[in-house]
């Protein structure tokens, strides 16, 4: 009996070991490339957010439609001196039909750059600053979709004189 115990809290701590491994995985990372030119006050610059995907999984586009998995959102956090000028660009999505959704889904495999086009405000001060991006986004590989997650990417952005 007392083995039996043993082998079931074996079970168990296996159960749990696997589940928090599953929770602390994190397939996609996002990067912003450099911005190397000054952006002067009330311009446009272009920003590029790169997801990097683990082989394996995917996210979906930005233009995956209702009644599925949920699509990835790209926007500015409130309260800097930068805003999203017109919608976030993306590459064009690979598009199949998902059985476990049971629709057509559209998605980014291995990695995608999304160009966003950010203005700083007509009373931005020189110097640098930082501009907060926020990217939602749902991933999932084959067998396993993760809950929906907002990742928080930092990029500092130089700005010039007006």
């Amino acid at each position: 009996m007392a083995r039996v115990k043993s082998m079931v809290a074996a079970a168990l701590v296996a159960m749990v070991s696997a589940q928090t491994a599953r929770a602390q995985e994190r397939p996609v990372v996002w990067t912003v490339s450099d911005v190397t030119a000054p952006v002067a006050p009330g311009a446009t610059t272009t920003i590029h957010l790169k997801a990097r995907i683990d082989q394996g999984w995917h996210v979906y586009s930005i233009s995956q439609g209702p009644g599925g998995p949920i699509p990835t959102r790209i926007t500015l956090a409130p309260g800097q001196p930068f805003e999203l000028v017109g919608t976030v660009q993306g590459p064009a999505p690979d598009k199949r039909l998902d059985p476990n959704f049971g629709i057509n889904v559209e998605t980014y495999d291995e990695q995608a750059t999304f160009a966003l086009v950010v203005r700083a405000a007509p009373n931005a001060r020189p110097g640098t600053d930082t501009l907060t991006i926020k990217a939602r986004f749902q991933t999932c590989n084959a067998t396993l979709c993760l809950p929906p997650h907002t990742e928080t990417v930092l990029a500092p952005v130089k700005v010039g004189h007006a």
